[in-house]
């Protein structure tokens, strides 16, 4: 309530108290949402609740108070089950009187709340009727677009949860979606992700909204407004099932859309598959069901597309017209392509031509079944190479022509003829400019003439191909190449079909027909085109050369090494010899070495008997070369094709045969695979240049997966296991990764002895690290190159021989170990992560037999998860998946195993192995049962907060992961819940934190231990009793220690301006009383008791008397005050030790330090005994008395002070000690330029009011006490001590007068004169000052004959030695006593005018310059002169005596000196000397008897001629207006008198009117008095005419 007061101090004090306790506060407090609903909403009286009198009714919150409440109800997750308070707060705040904007948006996300936080039972009910509310929100026009934006997510969020409200009102959708043309950019967005959430609800519509959603998604997918397109896709995706026509077809159209995201997110949903691992998850019917069938979506698509085409929605370019824009369309057929797949029974892949030909025979038998089904125009496949051929026709499309190839070839018998006619339109793409098309069109070219073209016709058609090498056009001889190949090569395989196999003799011969002589022309014309210059050419003829030799052998001779080449002509010798050529020149582009490489292995394919096939392998052998990664995996192809020749899978037809069918019903032939394998494993794989042991590795892997059945391969698996085996331990990674594929493949085909083996072999290399020897030899590489920088001549260094030669040349031969033993440790990382790659591959599969290594492989696995290296984490992760099956169970079920290992490896020499262990301790603890390691966490504490401070960076992160961590679950597992366990953890980790945390120099480890401690103490509850003593002086000291180091430097740059320094120290403690270390102390202060307090009071103490810090020891105080509060009685007996070191504390510099000081001694006084309260008021009274510190005073006083405030019950006991002491305080002089704030009396003034019933009553009270205190500050050494006493008995004189009697008036007398005595010391005139208040105040006390004792000094003794004072030559001291004087004489009426005039006449005859000016700044003499004179002229006119043989002796020179001194002197002298005058006048004897005035007329004549010219002057002075006053006053004395005693005429005529005239200008002047008594003089004078 106060934090909503309408004034801004009440406001701003609430709020700070407010956040002050918010961390403490449990919002999910019934009791407490309960009473904030009552506040807000007062008195509301639901139905069938009693009728509440009205003058008990409570009025609702006002605004204020409602923006202060509902933040705080937003935290609550209660509120939210508050019913039916909240919906009438939501409904009362949006729809009610109230038009504050900000009480409406914190309504909303009240709504939002409700939403999130509400069990089912409460939410339920009121769900349709926030559901209208926000509805209605929605469609008010005037509503700010905040309040829309909040109330769309609130529909949003509400059907999320709900989902059925939706569904039983499709017109809210339909009008949410026509929304989208009329609200603003950022309300789109909100409504954007409404309609996101809400799209869920619909995914079980049945009956007509099945209908009415298909309608509302088509209508929207062609709308303006991105937005609502965008919906449509979500919805047709989200709401229909994947084999819904219509919906697909929505999400086809979108895929054509101008904008970017639409077009992404509809190709994204149609090509999302389920993934190969969840389709076990589906029911067998359904299995098949997640895509159109693919007859009805052709059908469909057909029927949309004739429809459009007839509509302005046509797509026109050119002379084509599409029923769709080609965006759509393309998408269409390659939908249409993935249903066939699909419908055939593989998982539709587009990713490449390639990929998608691999799939090719398994559809063509689902092909094969469409056509026999329906064989007519109308059949689905009919249309759909319809619909291709359009699209074609008009736009082309490389991915689209493959699927026309693909279903042409897949039935050419059925297909192929209705190209018959197509040739023509065929060969425009055969020259297209994009090579994916060419190769497409020339396979369909080649299908089509080779299966209804006539045997004339072909020739002719080959001769022209053949012709066209010769075009200069590049695209048109490569698509001639192209096809050519394919023809010859289709032409081949059918003969080879019917006929068997073919060669070149049986072709040579007279009888050769005109089309086998055109092919063999055309064949050498493709040879000679190898030696051609032009990239795509050169990789044309290894496509067509490789066609062909793959479909049935090269119809060229065999050729022969020793004949000469050049005569021969083109042979298959030549052509080999030229593609070997080719793949060994790195000279070459690797696009033509992979095709030369491939049309080698497919040379050997086709013919039997190849005569080169060794020399193929061994030239494909060769080319070894470093990262030429892509290359070796195609030679490894090829060698599988020219070692297996014609059981190769690549001789089987592409289009309708699999290799599994192929390997089935081939014939065994000769081959070389036991050759190769001898070849590989004997010589590539033991080869000392690591890059041939990479292409090995790789060429063996093809070779096993290729030939795994082959019954050499079955013979030899325990050589090909030892090779991967050595290859693992390679530095290469993708060597590691090849190998472990390698074991993988060769797990698959070995025996289970073989199997256990090789799983044991795994573990041994994955946990030890040994790797397989290798001869070093001098060119052995044993570094990476450029790993250990270069030689001065820019050479890496790499190879032992380098290192060898580095070391002798620096003159270190040891200098070769140490590089030996880091390529040893290099190599053992790597043979780890090698075996990692083979241990994932088998993993998998060898469940039995690694079960009993599992204890010793999974805390190491774990750690190796996070090893800094990617490449290695990827692996070791690898191996995690494939090794555990649960990932949950298996660590919890090794969860001690693991924290044990990570406990000795995080203190690893090696920075990786602590990275990667800091970083397996943040995985490990999160979210996991720890009660079996509870013992271990402070173990883990203290060794991360070790490594937290690493020398490498990288390491120091992760140990603050890991720390963060450890943190979050020590918060978990000590909370006062957990019972046992909770009291096991906090007894293990407080310590630990305490000691190894808080104690650290580091500063993030104190930040994280720190911020741990608070964070358990919340939650520990009463588990933190026992540990509190070392909780509260760590976090006490604490204070200090995590405070802003800009702090303490700006309070050392600010450290002269003492008022600024206050002002920081109260905000630096203000500061710290909020801290969360404070917070934690004080909540621990509830479990403080006599148990704790004998070991928690020396801490405490020792802590205040050696803490250092401003925030530590206003700590230590405010704790203080708290445990007096809270345990009074037990800290009774410690409350001398504590009195004891506060005390020490008062001497503190900071003024705020010893206020909070004095505050914790004012607790604990209360509970002290009186022994121990009368003893510190005695030490504070010593303090002040002796000290000459200004501060120490001052602290003496705040603690009295606080003593008064907190306990003064306590002071009452002990005022006649204290009260003395705090009255002499009273008088201590103020510093000049000091503030109100800064001025010590006021403490002292606050307690002397409070502790006494007045100053006068007090003073009575205590006057014994007082006088005694201030006869010791008399005698004083101190001269500000001195001064300060007198100043309190002037008080005392004052407050007292005249009944300040004997004995206490005769020895406070006799005290000042003693202190009046001796050399003038600074102060010394308040003892002046004193004996005069005395003196004037006691006057009858001090005349009294009865009172005339030795111990009262008389009235002459006291005049007797202040004019012994008057004649000291200290002028300001002068000063003083020249004024003392004149009082007492004034008072007492004393004649000592003679003694007192030869003091001061003297100074005053000399000659000084007149100053009329205020403002002059002289020299200080002459500044003390003109007060001394002003001083002077005054106290003359109090000691004038009324004697009147002193005034005849003295009158004439005194009224001369006053007389003439009125000209010389300045303005403020003027004053002095006129006052004078006035007191000379009232006392003057013959002004006062008419007969002495007549007898001295000619003395009054001579004194009034003296006085009338400069009394005229003053009169004059326009700038004084003292003066004026002060000289009227003179002349108004002076004519009464004369006119009393019927003298005026003494006045000459001349001066009467001259004063005339000066009264006249008076009776004008501004101030009424002066104008008045101005007048009434004038009437006395006699008019001038």
């Amino acid at each position: 309530m106060a934090s909503a007061d309408p004034r801004h101090t009440v406001a701003t004090a609430a709020d700070m108290e407010l956040r002050r306790i918010m961390g403490s506060i449990d919002w999910n407090n019934n009791t407490i949402i309960t009473r904030l609903f009552n506040i807000f909403q007062g008195t509301v009286v639901n139905k069938g609740q009693k009728t509440v009198k009205p003058e008990d009714k409570k009025s609702p919150a006002n605004t204020r108070m409602r923006l202060k409440i509902f933040p705080n109800l937003l935290k609550s997750r209660v509120a939210a089950e508050h019913f039916p308070g909240c919906i009438q707060v939501i409904f009362g705040c949006l729809f009610g009187h109230s038009l504050n904007q900000k009480i409406k948006l914190l309504a909303m996300q009240f709504v939002h709340h409700l939403t999130l936080y509400a069990s089912d039972s409460k939410f339920n009910p009121i769900a349709s009727v926030m559901l209208s509310g926000m509805v209605t929100v929605v469609g008010a026009s005037a509503v700010d677009s905040r309040l829309r934006i909040l109330a769309y997510g609130a529909v949003g969020k509400i059907a999320k949860r709900l989902p059925e409200l939706m569904t039983k009102d499709m017109a809210l959708l339909q009008t949410f979606f026509d929304a989208f043309s009329q609200e603003t950019a950022d309300t789109k967005l909100a409504l954007l992700e409404c309609l996101g959430m809400m799209s869920e609800s619909f995914k079980d519509l049945k009956g007509p909204n099945v209908t009415l959603m298909e309608a509302l998604i088509m209508q929207n997918i062609e709308k303006e407004e991105p937005q609502a397109r965008m919906m449509a896709v979500q919805y047709a995706n989200v709401v229909f099932p994947g084999n819904h026509i219509p919906s697909r077809y929505v999400l086809l159209l979108a895929c054509g859309d101008v904008k970017e995201d639409i077009h992404a997110e509809a190709v994204k949903h149609l090509r999302s598959l389920p993934k190969e691992e969840d389709s076990s998850r589906l029911g067998a019917v359904e299995e098949r069901t997640l895509m159109p069938a693919f007859p009805e979506l052709v059908k469909y698509l057909m029927e949309k597309g004739n429809q459009r085409v007839k509509t302005k929605n046509k797509y026109v370019i050119g002379n084509n017209t599409l029923p769709f824009n080609p965006g759509t369309y393309g998408e269409m057929l390659m939908y249409m392509r993935m249903c066939l797949a699909y419908n055939a029974g593989v998982t539709p892949d587009l990713e490449s031509i390639v990929t998608m030909q691999q799939q090719a025979p398994v559809i063509a038998k689902y092909v094969q079944t469409l056509l026999k089904d329906s064989s007519g125009e109308e059949g689905p496949i009919q249309m759909y190479i319809k619909m291709i051929r359009q699209l074609v026709t008009a736009i082309g499309g490389a991915p689209v022509m493959y699927c026309l190839l693909e279903v042409v070839a897949i039935a050419p018998d059925k297909l192929a003829s209705k190209f018959a006619q197509q040739l023509d339109w065929l060969k425009g793409f055969m020259f297209s400019a994009k090579e994916e098309m060419r190769m497409s069109a020339g396979q369909l070219f080649a299908i089509a003439v080779t299966s209804v073209v006539k045997k004339s016709k072909l020739n002719k058609i080959i001769e022209d191909l053949t012709q066209m090498l010769k075009d200069k056009n590049l695209e048109k001889q490569h698509g001639a190449l192209l096809t050519l190949g394919y023809i010859i090569g289709r032409k081949f395989f059918l003969s080879r079909q019917t006929l068997g196999d073919l060669t070149v003799e049986d072709m040579e011969t007279d009888a050769m027909e005109p089309a086998d002589r055109a092919i063999v022309e055309a064949t050498k014309r493709i040879g000679t085109c190898l030696d051609n210059s032009q990239q795509l050419i050169v990789t044309g003829t290894c496509v067509a050369l490789g066609e062909i030799g793959r479909c049935g052998g090269v119809p060229l001779q065999d050729g022969n090494p020793r004949a000469d080449q050049a005569s021969a002509g083109v042979t298959k010798y030549s052509i080999v010899q030229k593609l070997l050529k080719k793949l060994n020149s790195t000279q070459e582009h690797n696009k033509i070495r992979e095709k030369a490489a491939i049309c080698l292995g497919h040379l050997c394919v086709g013919e039997a008997h190849f005569p080169h096939r060794r020399m193929v392998i061994e030239g494909l052998l060769d080319c070894a070369q470093p990262k030429q990664f892509d290359l070796h995996f195609t030679v490894g192809d090829a060698l599988v094709c020219a070692a297996m020749g014609p059981c190769s899978p690549a001789a089987r037809h592409v289009w309708t045969t699999t290799e599994e069918d192929f390997r089935a019903r081939v014939k065994d032939h000769a081959d070389d695979v036991s050759w190769l394998l001898d070849l590989l494993l004997q010589k590539y794989v033991t080869s000392n240049n690591p890059h041939i042991r990479q292409a090995s590795c790789i060429w063996l892997v093809s070779v096993v997966k290729g030939c795994s059945s082959h019954t050499d391969v079955q013979g030899k698996l325990h050589e090909i296991q030892s090779a991967f085996m050595g290859l693992l331990s390679e530095s290469d990674e993708l060597t590691q990764d090849i190998a472990s594929k390698g074991l993988g493949l060769v797990y698959d085909n070995c025996s289970k002895e073989q199997k256990d083996k090789l799983v044991a072999s795994l573990v041994d290399t994955l946990m030890t690290g040994k790797r397989s020897k290798h001869e070093v030899t001098s060119e052995t590489k044993v570094f990476e190159e450029g790993s250990l920088g270069t030689t001065p001549d820019g050479k890496n260094l790499s190879t032992y021989k380098e290192l060898c030669s580095i070391a002798t040349d620096l003159n270190q031969p040891d200098l070769i170990y140490k590089f030996m033993h880091l390529a040893n440790h290099n190599a053992l990382w790597n043979s780890r992560k090698g075996a990692a790659f083979g241990f994932s591959t088998i993993a998998a599969q060898a469940g039995e037999q690694l079960a009993p290594y599992l204890p010793k492989i999974v805390p190491r696995l774990y750690r190796y998860q996070f090893d800094p290296n990617p490449k290695i984490q990827q692996a070791m992760t690898s191996i995690w998946h494939a090794v555990v099956s649960d990932n949950k169970k298996t660590v919890d079920t090794y969860l001690k195993q693991i924290v044990q290992d990570l406990i000795k490896t995080l203190t690893s020499n090696q920075w990786r192995v602590r990275e990667s262990s800091c970083l397996a301790v943040n995985d490990l603890l999160r979210g996991r049962q720890l009660d079996d390691v509870i013992e271990e966490l402070p173990i883990l504490w203290e060794i991360c907060l070790k490594v937290r401070d690493d020398i490498k960076e990288s390491v120091r992160i992760a140990a603050d992961l890991a720390c963060k961590t450890l943190s979050r679950v020590s918060v978990k597992v000590c909370d006062v819940n957990n019972g046992a366990v909770g009291e096991r953890a906090i007894r293990g980790v407080m310590p630990c934190l305490l000691k190894n945390g808080l104690g650290s120099q580091v500063e993030e480890v104190r930040g994280i231990s720190l911020d741990t401690i608070v964070k358990i103490s919340r939650n520990a509850g009463a588990l933190l009793k026992p540990h509190i003593p070392l909780i509260v002086t760590a976090l006490l000291e604490s204070l200090s220690g995590l405070e802003p180091q800009m702090l303490n430097y700006l309070s050392l740059r600010i450290g002269s301006n003492q008022a600024a320094q206050d002002k920081l120290d109260t905000a630096r403690i203000a500061a710290s009383k909020m801290s969360p270390m404070m917070e934690t102390v004080n909540q621990c202060v509830q479990y403080v008791d006599a148990s704790i307090l004998p070991e928690l009071i020396p801490r405490l103490t020792e802590l205040i008397r050696s803490g250092v810090g401003l925030g530590t020891k206003a700590g230590c105080a405010n704790f203080i005050m708290s445990i007096t509060r809270q345990c009074p009685q037990d800290v009774t007996q410690y409350a001398g030790k504590l009195l004891s070191a506060l005390l020490n504390g008062l001497s503190d510099k900071s003024t705020s330090i010893r206020r909070s000081y004095g505050m914790a001694i004012g607790h604990v006084v209360k509970i002290a005994k009186d022994s121990s309260v009368d003893k510190l008021i005695r030490k504070l009274k010593v303090w002040y008395m002796e000290k000459e510190d200004a501060t120490a005073r001052l602290a003496c006083g705040v603690t009295l002070r606080a003593i008064n405030e907190t306990s003064p019950d306590v002071l009452k006991r002990h005022t006649a000690l204290a009260l003395p002491l705090v009255f002499l305080a009273m008088h201590e002089k103020k510093k000049e330029g000091s503030s109100e704030g800064d001025n010590n009396t006021t403490v002292w003034e606050e307690v002397w009011l409070d502790a006494t019933p007045g100053t006068e009553g007090g003073i009575r009270l205590y006057l014994k006490e007082l006088v005694d205190i201030m006869q010791t500050a008399l005698e004083s050494q101190s001269w500000h001590m001195k001064a300060q006493g007198a100043a309190a008995m002037s008080t005392v004189a004052s407050k007292l007068g005249e009944t300040l009697g004997p004995p206490h008036l005769g020895q406070v007398l006799k005290a000042l004169l003693v202190g009046l005595g001796g050399r003038t010391w600074p102060g010394k005139e308040a003892l002046l000052k004193s004996v005069a208040k005395v003196c004037v105040s006691c006057k009858s006390a001090i005349t009294d004959p009865l009172n005339q004792t030795e111990d009262q000094p008389s009235i002459d003794q006291i005049t007797n030695a202040i004019m012994k004072e008057c004649r000291k030559e200290n002028l300001a001291y002068k000063i003083e006593a020249v004024k003392a004087m004149g009082e007492i004489l004034d008072c007492y009426e004393i004649d000592r005018f003679q003694e007192f005039s030869d003091i001061l006449y003297p100074v005053l005859k000399k000659e000084t310059k007149n100053t009329d000016d205020d403002d002059d700044r002289g020299s200080e003499f002459t500044r003390l002169n003109s007060r001394f004179k002003e001083t002077a002229f005054d106290s003359l006119g109090l000691a004038w005596p009324a004697v009147k043989e002193t005034q005849e002796e003295h009158r004439a020179e005194m009224w001369l000196l006053l007389s003439n001194s009125i000209s010389t002197s300045t303005w403020k002298e003027q004053v002095a000397v006129l006052k004078s005058m006035n007191k000379f006048l009232d006392k003057l004897v013959m002004l006062q008897d008419g007969a002495l005035l007549q007898t001295q007329s000619a003395n009054v004549t001579t004194m009034v001629d003296q006085v009338i010219p400069p009394l005229c002057d003053c009169l004059g002075n326009i700038k004084y207006s003292t003066i004026r006053t002060e000289a009227l006053e003179v002349t108004h004395k002076l004519i009464h008198k004369l006119t009393g005693a019927s003298q005026l005429s003494l006045i000459q005529t001349e001066h009467q009117i001259k004063l005339g005239q000066v009264l006249d200008n008076m009776s004008n002047d501004n101030i009424p008095e002066l104008k008045d008594k101005a007048k009434e003089l004038r009437k006395l004078l006699p008019s001038q005419r």
